[in-house]
């Protein structure tokens, strides 16, 4: 499928020149401004951040702000781009798998068909981490402490119940067989506040983005017990849950939407300034740091991955709850 977005990839440029210079609503004097659902140091915030400083280093946009509006598990913002949908021109809202989680749990009332989708752009594996002095050395002896004595193990996530992070250590407790109404875990608004639980004592371990959790990693202040991936992520010295015995392996995409009713060229414009983006060398640079994969989706093909999506996730989901 990417193959296809490379063969045009030349006339995007040219058309992700054209529209910084045209000063419509979209990118008025090559400004974009995102709106960030969660708290700072979370997936969400990581992600706009990384790619609209990308955007500058590119020269194919200048960013007109980063707006932290938290709350109702991302559901403020959702709200906020919906029915301020004139105040939001030249906004891109930055969001990732829990848009379909949320909306199918009902902590959303609205979904993702009633914004509109501009593009996915990466695939982002989720991590098991513990404090660098904890007693676990791998996910296999954390899973043996969840099983044994589940009210004494709690887990922390960079956000709500019913979420991505809730999702994963279930899938984890799943193929630990391990009763996921016994779980017990504490959510947090982004995740530097989860890790700020994992190193201060209150929780025994979290779940959360690779890229999130990379700095503390580097640190020393984490260790990670397994990622979520297929195979190892090159440049990470962390095993896969897979590796391990658990049969797990789950990746969340991320993206970017625009304000209900945005027009036809307005969208073509993102989608070309954020086409373009992939191609470029300031991008490669900034996936390798966050161990990114590439899933650049628009159009068509996003409106029928987020529609599989909604019916893949539906069964785990029943369960948590």
């Amino acid at each position: 499928m990417r193959g296809n977005y490379l063969k045009t990839i030349k006339v995007a440029a040219v058309s992700a020149a054209l529209a910084l210079t045209m000063g419509g609503a979209a990118l008025a004097n090559g400004e974009v401004k995102f709106l960030i659902p969660g708290g700072e140091g979370g997936g969400w915030d990581t992600t706009a951040r990384a790619v609209g400083s990308a955007l500058e280093e590119a020269g194919l946009a200048k960013v007109n702000g980063y707006e932290n509006l938290s709350g109702a598990g991302g559901g403020r913002a959702l709200l906020s781009l919906i029915s301020d949908g004139e105040k939001r021109e030249g906004t891109l809202m930055v969001q990732s798998t829990p848009l379909v989680i949320r909306a199918l749990t009902g902590v959303y009332k609205n979904n993702w068909q009633d914004i509109t989708p501009v593009a996915t752009m990466i695939s982002a594996y989720q991590a098991v981490a513990v404090a660098a002095d904890s007693p676990y050395q791998d996910i296999n002896q954390l899973v043996a402490d969840l099983k044994a004595k589940p009210d004494a193990v709690v887990v922390a996530g960079g956000s709500g119940r019913l979420s991505l992070d809730h999702l994963t250590l279930g899938l984890i407790a799943q193929a630990s067989g391990i009763e996921l109404d016994k779980l017990r875990y504490s959510a947090a608004d982004g995740g530097k506040e989860a890790l700020d639980r994992l190193l201060s004592g209150k929780v025994k371990a979290v779940v959360s983005g690779v890229g999130e959790l990379l700095p503390a990693a580097a640190d020393g202040q984490i260790r990670i017990l397994g990622v979520t991936s297929a195979e190892p992520i090159p440049g990470l010295e962390a095993p896969t849950l897979a590796s391990q015995g658990l049969d797990v392996v789950f990746a969340n995409w991320r993206g970017f939407f625009a304000a209900p009713g945005a027009s036809d060229d307005e969208v073509a414009q993102y989608r070309d300034m954020l086409t373009t983006l992939t191609e470029t060398d300031a991008w490669t640079a900034t996936r390798a740091t966050y161990k990114w994969e590439p899933l650049l989706l628009v159009g068509a093909d996003l409106d029928a991955f987020l529609a599989k999506q909604e019916q893949d996730l539906g069964q785990i989901l029943k369960e948590l709850q």
